[in-house]
């Protein structure tokens, strides 16, 4: 079981350079300026300028950033990236790119799945849609949620892709939850053009609303926020209907430096049981936990 750090303060050992070359310093000063040099160059581009681009346009800007993502780097270089000051400075414009670009990405391949004749064809020209594939096959086998349960989506967006796929490989029925009325209404689009509707439910709404819907499981999108809102609500939804599982994407490596993760503090309340590491050019880490003072969590469940 591959355990999530949130902290750094600790003596280090081996595990701390797991894919990393251990000349922090040198290679510190070789990724240093690409990052800086990405935050300068998305810097020129407004919204109306990011939406203007072609969907290849979009991606191939993107994928400068998805590769100083997958770089290797082990905990510890990470955190020397963290701690300069040039770094931090041009991570909240890195960061708002990040959701801007999945904001629209997605909205692109609504447009193109609404007017194929085959849409399940066509969901699979997604770039990232091998991502999403395999994201979603590593969590259902650690999560082994059958299709008896019914799964809560916090965060679903234009395209519940998540939903789509776990429908699809595993025959989960769900509930995508998301508080922006244009995504609700394209993504309820999506799921009746894939012949889904019976399988698979969206509704407008936030953390709150999850207090009035049926569900057996909570998964929590990466991009779904404030998260100590969140989590916050959902031990207070749990209180009155006993404790469930909880489940959220969050970045770990060289990906927390690029994206935002969960942190600590967010998830006070809870405890971690499990933490499935992405593998290949996933970018999730995805984490399991349960309020922390259940007592029915038996180790061999997940």
């Amino acid at each position: 079981m591959h355990e999530i750090n949130f902290s750094h303060e600790h003596e280090l050992d081996d595990h701390d350079f797991d894919g990393c070359c251990k000349d922090c310093q040198n290679t510190l000063a070789i990724i240093k300026p690409h990052i800086i040099e990405f935050a300068e160059k998305i810097k020129a581009y407004s919204l109306d300028r990011l939406k203007a681009l072609s969907a290849q346009e979009l991606y191939q800007l993107y994928q400068i950033l998805d590769d100083l993502a997958h770089m290797d780097a082990g905990p510890h270089l990470s955190g020397l990236l963290l701690e300069e000051k040039q770094i931090r400075d041009v991570l909240p414009t890195i960061r708002s790119y990040y959701t801007t670009f999945f904001s629209i990405h997605e909205r692109h391949l609504a447009k193109e799945l609404l007017e194929s004749p085959d849409p399940w064809k066509q969901i699979k020209t997604f770039p990232l849609y091998p991502r999403y594939e395999a994201l979603i096959k590593n969590q259902i086998e650690a999560m082994h949620i059958s299709s008896e349960k019914r799964l809560a989506f916090l965060g679903s967006g234009p395209v519940p892709l998540s939903l789509i796929l776990l429908n699809r490989f595993f025959g989960i029925p769900s509930v995508g939850i998301d508080s922006d009325a244009e995504s609700v209404g394209i993504s309820r689009q999506i799921i009746r053009c894939l012949g889904l509707e019976k399988k698979i439910e969206i509704v407008r709404g936030d953390d709150a609303t999850l207090a009035d819907l049926n569900w057996d499981v909570v998964l929590v999108a990466a991009l779904a926020e404030p998260k100590a809102r969140i989590f916050s609500q959902l031990l207070n939804i749990m209180d009155d209907r006993g404790p469930s599982l909880v489940v959220f994407r969050t970045y770990t490596g060289m990906k927390a430096v690029l994206y935002k993760p969960v942190q600590p503090e967010d998830i006070k309340g809870f405890k971690i049981v499990k933490a499935v590491p992405p593998t290949g050019r996933v970018n999730n880490t995805t984490v399991f936990m349960l309020p922390a003072d259940d007592k029915s969590f038996k180790q061999k469940e997940l």
